[in-house]
């Protein structure tokens, strides 16, 4: 289910109060943390008695919460050494993890010398490592002693890793990937950091392990939200028994073209199997007849559409133009996908456009973000530059066009103009295919027209906000994941949705 991030500063302000109250905040993070600890132990060697737990202790909270757990882990029986790595640590943990029989070696600045060989010794004997150095805070590098030790652990560590709220040394433009801590869980506390969601920190989080301890965060403060496929199943538009094919939406189509008919089939059979009320082909005439001939429940004609998928397969310009002046006046929403980006690209804001004041999705991979925001920064952005940073590109180019962007990858990020990003959870290799695209635009666009006919007939309220488009955009993606996992090819993947919507309107038997 549906996993809110928060910047920092936010877990830390909800802290205060319940702190100033004397909630023992740091006495519940402990006790979970030993608990997962144990967990992981146990699976790796049957029991906790007689294992090695080693704590890389800091001089913040996050040491606290380390030693604390450790001392309740050599109460059941593990070895723990502690090694203190700056002048300073948490006191009160310290002196439980002493009480309960743990060892400490001192591997600070003035001593690193003299200690390393003790400190490696422990490190590469443990069956288990608690990183406790630094917190959110503390991202900007190791300190060099500190580094230095972990280069000369890593080729010898045999035992795992677990990070305290979050991995030490997190920044992700820092290089010398040898030199920092990789974990293997990430237990972090209140509520899932921002700074944990970075697709570009993965190979050093490991599985993160959100633990409750009763700050009551409100979701409206999260910047981002993941997504995994109970959110799909709990949240897949269901037909409503009363209804009819009007209130189901209706999805425009305005895919491929003469020279590329097949993305006008892709996209249109993608649509029809998401469960649309009706599907309107609005393109070329010669694509109509391969569309017809697969799906005659399709309509040429035009009429009533809910919303539209525009661009794959580059449509010819008259169509594009017949559907701008269809549109004009009204919050239709609009998927635009592929060639029809350009359209985008040729302007620096959306005012003034047929594209403006409604709901707008877009759907570029890498490198054709790359060539729209070169367009609208007027500077060279190149595809590696936002593959080294998704996040950060697609929450730039939804401020510059006012759009939801939808950045096609491994690790899909979806991003809001108000600053929201929607991360669905990655699908199978699979889908990286040609044609794949069209598949999702046809999802995207018939989710769109469903929410909108919805709002036409059982809503006062006309409007949504943008982070709930991005939540929708980010359903398809997990439709189209599934979809990706029972098949190989595009037209797999567009037929297989068939299969994966009648199981979710219907159940499995």
């Amino acid at each position: 289910m549906s996993v809110f991030a928060y910047p920092s500063e936010t877990i830390r302000e909800a802290e205060k109060p319940l702190l100033e109250a004397g909630i023992p905040l740091m006495a519940r993070a402990a006790r979970a943390l030993a608990n997962r600890a144990a967990a992981m132990v146990k699976s790796d060697h049957g029991q906790v008695t007689g294992t090695r737990i080693c704590v890389l202790a800091g001089p913040g909270n996050n040491a606290g919460d380390a030693l604390f757990a450790a001392a309740t882990l050599g109460r059941r029986g593990a070895a723990v050494t502690v090694i203190t790595l700056f002048d300073r640590t948490h006191e009160d943990g310290l002196a439980a993890a002493r009480a309960a029989g743990a060892q400490i070696v001192t591997f600070t600045t003035a001593l690193a010398d003299g200690a390393r060989a003790d400190a490696l010794s422990e490190l590469s004997r443990s069956d288990l490592v608690l990183d406790g150095i630094l917190g959110t805070g503390g991202r900007r590098g190791l300190p060099d002693h500190i580094a230095s030790l972990i280069a000369d652990w890593a080729p010898h560590r045999t035992g795992r890793l677990i990070a305290v709220d979050v991995p030490s040394d997190l920044d992700p433009n820092n290089t010398g990937a040898e030199k920092r801590l990789h974990a293997d869980l990430t237990v972090t506390f209140g509520g899932l950091k921002t700074e944990l969601i970075d697709p570009r920190v993965d190979e050093f989080i490991g599985t993160i392990d959100v633990v409750d301890i009763g700050l009551g965060v409100d979701p409206g403060q999260a910047t981002a939200e993941l997504l995994d496929s109970d959110d799909l199943v709990t949240g897949f538009p269901r037909p409503d028994e009363t209804g009819h094919k009007y209130s189901r939406g209706v999805t425009g189509v305005l895919a491929g073209s003469e020279e590329y008919p097949g993305a006008g089939v892709l996209t249109t059979t993608s649509a029809v199997n998401t469960g649309a009320g009706m599907v309107r082909y609005l393109g070329s005439p010669l694509v109509a007849e391969f569309v017809l001939g697969l799906h005659p429940e399709v309509v040429s004609a035009s009429g009533r559409i809910d919303a539209v998928v525009l661009g794959p397969g580059d449509p010819e310009p008259e169509f594009v133009h017949s559907l701008a002046e269809a549109l004009t006046g009204n919050r239709t929403p609009v998927v635009v996908d592929a060639g029809g980006l350009d359209m985008i690209a040729r302007t620096e804001s959306m005012a003034g456009t047929w594209l403006a004041d409604r709901p707008l999705i877009i759907t570029p991979h890498a490198a054709e973000l790359a060539r729209l925001l070169s367009r609208l920064l007027g500077e060279i952005i190149t595809a590696g530059r936002i593959g080294a940073n998704p996040i950060r590109w697609a929450l730039r180019a939804a401020e510059l066009t006012g759009a939801i962007v939808l950045l096609k990858g491994h690790h899909t990020v979806i991003a809001a103009p108000d600053g929201h990003v929607v991360l669905p959870a990655p699908g199978p290799g699979s889908l990286a295919t040609a044609g794949s695209g069209d598949v999702l635009a046809g999802i995207l666009g018939t989710l769109a027209a469903t929410t909108a006919a919805h709002v036409r007939y059982d809503s006062d309220d006309r409007t949504h906000p943008p982070r709930e488009w991005a939540r929708l955009a980010g359903l398809g993606v997990l439709l189209h994941n599934e979809a990706g996992r029972r098949a190989v090819t595009a037209s797999g993947f567009a037929d297989a949705l068939a299969e994966v919507v009648s199981e979710l309107i219907h159940g499995v038997d």
